[in-house]
């Protein structure tokens, strides 16, 4: 009782002050244990354990003491989400760590190291690639990942992997195809030391790929990476395709994001590896694309008259500036289908506006032929940093003009003051079906 009478916080059950404790860092759980002697042991039993050696500065000692702390002290319950992120000044110890989560039956597990010379050389524990708990899984090591040769992880659902260095096809064929896979993320990787890989696990809903930046483009050596979807429903890929990739139809597809970069010197080769993620994104319903995806398909100029049409396409999102945008006023008619139309917006309107014949006014600009998705399915158009511009507005009007399925319009303007949002507000409304159909934010 305190001293009004009431109840302290003392009263509550002991599960409900751990799970009060569940929400602060690991080190200020452990520091209520001066508050008395109910709170003495409480942390002990913190499901929860979270180490952060950039919080101790400079005190690596120190930090290292605390986690072998509470991993000694903690009772023998189990665990439920593990997160470590440090660098490996012990690579014995470091492991010893991993190890008493994996034997606490851990569920989730987020391992972050740092740059450096142990890094690269780090081996996991055995025990972390055959636990029988662990449904999610996260390492970033910058380093060869050492994998074992046997891997069994039969409750794995979520896998992310980033800065890590694939070790060989057989053993990065089993991580990345585990049955039970349904979350992939693999971001700044290399693949170097393999020629050929598959990822098809039966379950993978939703996959995503960033590719560690390089400075050339690998030709023979690069590794040939396969994607079968059969269950996906997401797919993103971020990169300058150093290495080859190919993405096969999955009729399951409802949204993708497809961003190129790095790619400053353009080539054929370049070209083709991007039109295979063309083929694969046919299906899809979501679109997001950004501007170089169209910068590099132009070094391969034949491939227009073989492209394949985006039939289920129901909403398109248009990233970065809105002078990426490109009226089809320059598109001859036949020569593209649907899925070259949608690129086709990513072109500069800038860069059209120098190229347009003298004689052509922008009145004239029409689209020919009009893409099926216009007409059928495409619903929605979203487009961000729009200024008020002429060419953007004739840009919207035309898209208003032509996209008869279109049933929202979305622009976001980054224009400031209440007089520039009445003028654009006012321009907008003023293009024939804005009304009806079109939503203006202002950020």
């Amino acid at each position: 009782m305190d001293d009004s009478g009431g109840k302290s916080i003392n009263d509550l059950p002991d599960a409900l002050l751990q799970h009060i404790l569940s929400f602060l860092e690991t080190k200020d759980a452990v520091r209520t244990s001066i508050l008395s002697r109910k709170w003495e042991h409480l942390w002990k039993s913190l499901s929860n354990l979270e180490f952060h050696q950039c919080y101790f500065k400079a005190k690596r000692k120190i930090f290292m003491n605390s986690v072998e702390r509470v991993l000694l002290l903690r009772d023998s319950s189990n665990i439920e989400k593990f997160t470590l992120s440090c660098g490996i000044d012990d690579a014995t110890r470091t492991r010893t760590w991993v190890s008493a989560a994996v034997n606490r039956n851990v569920k989730e597990l987020c391992v972050n190291f740092y740059e450096g010379e142990e890094s690269e050389s780090f081996v996991f524990p055995l025990c972390l690639f055959t636990c029988a708990t662990l449904t999610k899984l996260k390492i970033t090591s910058h380093g060869v990942l050492r994998l074992s040769s046997s891997i069994s992880l039969p409750c794995l659902k979520i896998l992310s992997l980033q800065h890590v260095v694939f070790p060989d096809e057989d053993s990065t064929q089993q991580i990345l195809n585990l049955r039970t896979l349904e979350k992939l993320k693999i971001r700044y990787y290399d693949w170097k030391n393999l020629k050929a890989i598959t990822i098809s696990s039966p379950k993978l809903r939703s996959l995503d790929i960033c590719e560690m930046h390089r400075n050339d483009l690998r030709g023979s050596d690069a590794c040939h990476v396969m994607i079968f979807g059969t269950a996906l429903t997401f797919f993103s890929f971020s990169g300058g395709f150093w290495d080859d990739y190919c993405l096969f139809k999955s009729s399951s597809l409802v949204e993708a994001y497809f961003h190129v970069y790095g790619c400053y010197e353009r080539s054929r080769e370049i070209a083709h590896r991007a039109y295979k993620h063309i083929v694969g994104l046919s299906t899809v319903k979501h679109l997001t694309l950004t501007p170089d995806v169209l910068k590099v398909l132009d070094c391969a100029p034949d491939l227009f008259a073989h492209t394949p049409t985006v039939m289920n396409l129901t909403s398109l999102r248009l990233s970065e500036s809105f002078f990426e945008f490109l009226i089809f006023a320059l598109i001859p008619s036949g020569t593209f289908s649907t899925a070259l139309l949608i690129l086709k917006l990513l072109v500069s309107l800038i860069e059209l506006s120098e190229e347009l014949p003298t004689n052509c006014a922008k009145d004239d600009w029409i689209l020919e032929p009009v893409p099926p998705c216009f007409q059928s399915c495409l619903k929605c158009i979203e487009i961000r940093d729009f200024v008020g511009l002429i060419d953007e507005l004739d840009a919207v009007a035309l898209l208003l003009k032509n996209a008869i399925a279109l049933d929202d319009m979305v622009i976001t303007c980054s224009t400031t003051g209440s007089e520039g949002q009445r003028k654009i507000r006012e321009q907008l409304f003023e293009l024939p079906g804005w009304s009806e159909i079109g939503r203006l934010n202002f950020v």
